[in-house]
């Protein structure tokens, strides 16, 4: 009887998130490209929570069904299997890797985020000094894009904004929700935004970004930089609400009559 309980509030539950998700990805996101090609929204934040909060087999339900339904409803053009396949690893991606980060964060003092963000710094600092330009990435027939000397110190300079406000961000991040119930479901503020930054690379950065070449004959690189950029924006605003809504749900009822239903849960950091 309990374990019936439990499976009909978590089925519930997925349904509502799918609801949110669909009603989000279609009105509340502000497209550019091809239609739907790029879209700046918050419509995945719903399937992760089902993939932080139920596991990932519900979170590849809610995944899959939200970009299903919301084709069906709201059709833009033929439905292609893609990212249905990219709502689907939204679903499984979260609940895994945030394992695999809040373990590394253990391992070592300084957060494995901001590690990450120093390597994204020294790559690309270290290409656009090594190679003298790059290939036009909106125009094959362009000439390529010369790193000049004022280039370079351009760059740098809103290279080291971009990364020190992240890196801004989330200590304050840290310091305002240094501990609480979120931590169950969602480990760290900048164990959550690791693991969110790994999500889209795999998910949209590369994955996404092939499935774009290869069905709509867009540059790959043209992808990359617009799911990059996408990425930069997103990142505190869907580890916010996460934390927040993480913290309601950790005191809820919900969370305490369907806990049992994950195997394992998600270590916290120390």
């Amino acid at each position: 009887m309990i374990k019936t309980k439990r499976l009909v509030t978590a089925i519930t539950l997925s349904a509502f998130l799918i609801a949110i998700s669909v009603i989000v990805q279609r009105f509340l996101v502000i497209p550019f490209g091809m239609p739907s090609l790029y879209r700046l929204s918050l419509g995945n934040l719903p399937i992760i929570m089902a993939s932080l909060y139920l596991g990932p087999i519900f979170g590849a339900i809610v995944g899959a069904a939200s970009d299903l339904l919301g084709a069906t409803l709201f059709p833009v053009g033929t439905l292609i299997i893609w990212p249905v396949i990219s709502s689907t690893l939204y679903g499984v991606v979260p609940w895994l890797f945030l394992k695999v980060v809040v373990y590394l964060d253990k391992k070592i003092k300084i957060p494995f985020f901001y590690v990450f963000l120093a390597i994204i710094f020294i790559v690309l600092e270290l290409y656009i000094f090594i190679n003298p330009s790059v290939r036009h990435p909106f125009n094959n027939n362009a000439d390529p894009i010369m790193f000049t000397i004022p280039f370079r110190v351009i760059f740098t300079i809103v290279l080291t904004a971009i990364i020190s406000g992240l890196i801004a961000i989330f200590y304050y991040l840290r310091k305002k929700y240094p501990k609480g119930p979120y931590e169950k479901y969602t480990g760290a503020p900048t164990s959550l935004a690791f693991t969110l930054m790994l999500m889209t690379f795999f998910v949209d950065i590369l994955y996404s970004s092939w499935w774009k070449m290869f069905q709509f004959k867009v540059d790959f690189f043209v992808s990359v930089f617009f799911h990059s950029l996408i990425l930069f924006i997103l990142l505190p605003f869907q580890v916010t609400l996460l934390i927040i809504l993480s913290n309601v749900y950790a005191q809820s009822p919900i969370a305490a009559l369907l806990s049992p239903l994950k195997e394992e849960e998600p270590p916290t950091d120390e």
